[in-house]
């Protein structure tokens, strides 16, 4: 029994030290000084300045995390260390941002949360927008109206700017063309099949390119959406 245990192999013992890399302003902030004592204290992890950096902190990098002078700051993973990991846990949760704030208050310097409110515009479709806006009012004035401006419309259906309010427009409108009524009459070059023969379009084809169709759906990611009001109130 004892020679079994002997000869059985050590567990590997968990690295609980890791690497981390930051921008010049918060190494003299004093931020870094204040925080990595208390995060060790709290999971007995901590930073060795010797080893290759597992974690940068610096403007535009990563998820944000707090803003300092202006610019929001954020942290990224460079390895699968997971006391890095545990770190950036630690740092991006509500017990990292209040111990970041609480050096805020007792240093003066202008660390603050990242607001909830401010969030990067989201770019969904890529093309030229002014080329989009003139194949919409091309092929889509004839049933929608595209624009503040436009008055060519039927009024019967939702403009761009009703149909942008909507909280999944652009699923909606990537893939207009297979929502109906659009399959009868429009065909995308290299993207849609031919007419059925025996179902001939009963209005006038509109007949598009791709690059036509990312320049349209960049034009719509430009349009403000309307303001549609409140959601109704049941009582």
């Amino acid at each position: 029994m004892l020679a079994a245990l002997m000869v059985r192999p050590a567990m590997a013992q968990e690295v609980r030290t890791f690497g981390l890399q930051a921008d010049t302003a918060l190494q003299t902030s004093g931020l870094l000084d204040y925080i990595l004592p208390r995060f060790a204290l709290k999971t007995g992890r901590r930073v060795d300045p010797d080893l290759a950096p597992d974690v940068s902190l610096g403007v535009g990098q990563g998820d944000p995390v707090f803003t300092y002078q202006d610019d929001v700051y954020g942290a990224q993973a460079l390895s699968e260390s997971d006391a890095a990991a545990r770190f950036l846990d630690w740092l991006r949760s509500d017990v990292g941002i209040k111990t970041v704030l609480s050096y805020a208050e007792h240093s003066g310097e202008p660390f603050a949360e990242v607001s909830k409110e401010v969030e990067a515009d989201v770019i969904y479709f890529e093309g030229d927008a002014n080329a989009g806006h003139d194949v919409a009012a091309a092929h889509c004035t004839r049933c929608h109206k595209v624009s503040p401006e436009d008055r060519s419309t039927i009024g019967s259906t939702p403009s761009f700017m009703a149909l942008k309010a909507i909280p999944d427009w652009a699923d909606r409108f990537a893939q207009f063309y297979l929502l109906n009524p659009h399959p009868s009459f429009i065909q995308i070059e290299d993207m849609t099949a031919p007419f059925d023969p025996r179902r001939p379009p009963s209005l006038v084809p509109v007949e598009i390119t791709v690059d036509e169709l990312n320049d349209l759906l960049a034009y719509v990611q430009s349009v403000a959406p309307a303001d549609l009001g409140a959601e109704v109130a049941h009582q």
